[in-house]
């Protein structure tokens, strides 16, 4: 499937405006006439296998083509550094701001991390004026906050595949009950070859039951890519140095593996081996060539009949790259050794006892220390976003990470904690919109009146912090707004 959001970074009128000067009969009206368009077209229209369609889905898409509205203003009373920094924030709607950002940034943000609103229960989370209030059943309702939440996300999802670098990744958190339509969508925008992983992340240290079935301690984290093609290995840990990897694996299909002239260390002393049955207990193994060690390798090549973990191919390979394979004793049992130092590949299980990752409940400790109160309500946790970022820009000193439903600013910390770790120079682009904070809540008591006001509040403080500890890094932003 191809990756749709490619072709809508010019405007709808613009392309309409193409087709009608090359196809005038297409049209009634001002409207393509769909019908005509298939009769033309005949067996060069692939219908596709299956679409996830709903109610507004043509309009949310329109809605990324479409040039921005409003005029994005500096503050610079509001910055920090403003003339060194790289570092932005921008309070104000992100579908705004993508639009603005497609202008500025297409094609050049390596990362993008999201925790959007989503359905939990029977209430979407975000400020929803598309609800209809004549609707009676909780079918209807609830057929109403799917339609509605794909309305909200479609759009920005178009504009957010197109940020990204050949060689970027998204990286969505999301919860079960939006997790098979936020698949869905993002196979049509992204392309389903492009389709990382779901990340599983053990959220809670005890288990919610506020579902009546189970007891839910696990939220999921989407992952594509612009073009996977392009994309290395997800990692955190790096391949142990002079790890051994046994040729032999009892119970595969018996055949012989031929070892090339050089290509084996022998920890034995020179001199010559006979052909012989080499095999004890469950190991099956047989020498059918005399070998002859000299300086600590074969001299001829020689081969060995047994049930082998590596192909004819794989042996091949590890010769031509000067890799080590060794034995050391009678009877032999060759050892791929490997050099270490290579990526791991990240495991898609993020547990306490895995990798160790914080959960909400540490994410409370954080905004706690940070603030003297718990100011807000499911935050991630910093080490969290911060192993997401690692696990993609290890390799890359320079890249931008953007995070369009910024919140408290967790995002910003963990750029600013893990440039001050493995020295690097990332940046970041926050998005977050002035949504109001409810009047009871204890921020609102506290005297932030936005979650803009308190993710600029929370970066001071993070900045101040690594401040004292005497970092020299880029701990500042540029601040901007809309106007309308």
């Amino acid at each position: 499937m191809k990756n749709i959001s490619e072709v809508n970074n010019v405007p709808i009128q613009q392309k309409l405006k193409v087709i009608k000067e090359v196809f005038p009969e297409l049209f009634t009206g001002s409207k393509i006439d769909m019908e005509k368009l298939q009769y033309m077209l005949g067996d060069h229209v692939e219908s596709l296998p299956y679409e996830l369609v709903w109610k507004g889905k043509q309009e949310a898409r329109t809605e990324a083509t479409q040039e921005p509205t409003k005029v994005l203003y500096p503050c610079i009373s509001k910055s920090v550094n403003w003339d060194e920094t790289r570092n932005l924030y921008i309070e104000g709607d992100n579908l705004e701001t993508l639009r603005w950002l497609k202008q500025t940034h297409h094609h050049k943000i390596k990362m993008i991390y999201i925790d959007p609103p989503y359905n939990t229960g029977m209430d979407f989370i975000y400020h929803d004026t598309f609800m209809d209030p004549g609707l009676r059943t909780i079918q209807e309702r609830l057929t109403s906050m799917h339609t509605n939440w794909l309305n909200f996300m479609y759009p920005r999802l178009m504009l957010a595949c197109n940020l990204l670098t050949e060689d970027g990744m998204i990286f969505i958190s999301i919860g079960d009950r939006e997790l098979y339509n936020l698949k869905k969508m993002c196979d049509e925008i992204f392309g389903e070859d492009n389709f990382v992983t779901t990340l599983i992340w053990e959220k809670k240290k005890k288990p919610s039951f506020l579902d009546r079935n189970v007891g839910n301690v696990t939220e999921y984290i989407v992952v594509y890519s612009r073009n996977k093609g392009k994309t290395h290995a997800l990692s955190l840990e790096r391949t142990e140095k002079g790890k051994k990897y046994p040729f032999n694996n009892a119970g595969n299909p018996e055949r012989v593996l031929t070892f090339p002239e050089g290509s084996v260390q022998f920890h034995l002393r020179d001199g010559i081996v006979k052909a012989q049955d080499m095999s004890r207990g469950k190991i099956r193994t047989e020498l059918l060539d005399d070998v002859k060690i000299e300086n600590g390798v074969n001299k001829h090549p020689f081969r060995l009949r047994g049930e082998w973990r590596y192909s004819q191919v794989k042996l091949n390979e590890i010769v031509q790259k000067g890799e080590t394979i060794s034995i050391s004793k009678i009877p032999f049992r060759p050892n791929y050794v490997r050099e270490g130092g290579g990526v791991k590949k990240l495991k898609n299980l993020f547990t306490l006892s895995g990798y160790g990752l914080p959960t909400y409940e540490d994410a409370d400790r954080e905004l706690t220390k940070l603030f003297g109160k718990k100011v807000f309500d499911y935050a991630k946790p910093v080490g969290l976003i911060r192993t997401l970022i690692e696990s993609l820009l290890y390799g890359d000193d320079e890249a931008i990470v953007l995070d369009f439903f910024s919140g408290t600013g967790t995002t910003g910390e963990a750029v600013w904690q893990l440039n001050q770790t493995l020295r690097k120079r990332l940046s970041f682009i926050l998005v977050q919109s002035p949504e109001e904070i409810h009047p009871k809540s204890e921020a609102y008591k506290e005297g932030y009146r936005t979650i803009s006001e308190l993710g600029m509040e929370r970066l001071n403080r993070v900045r101040e912090g690594l401040a004292h500890s005497g970092n020299k890094q880029d701990t500042g932003f540029r601040y901007y707004k809309f106007e309308n």
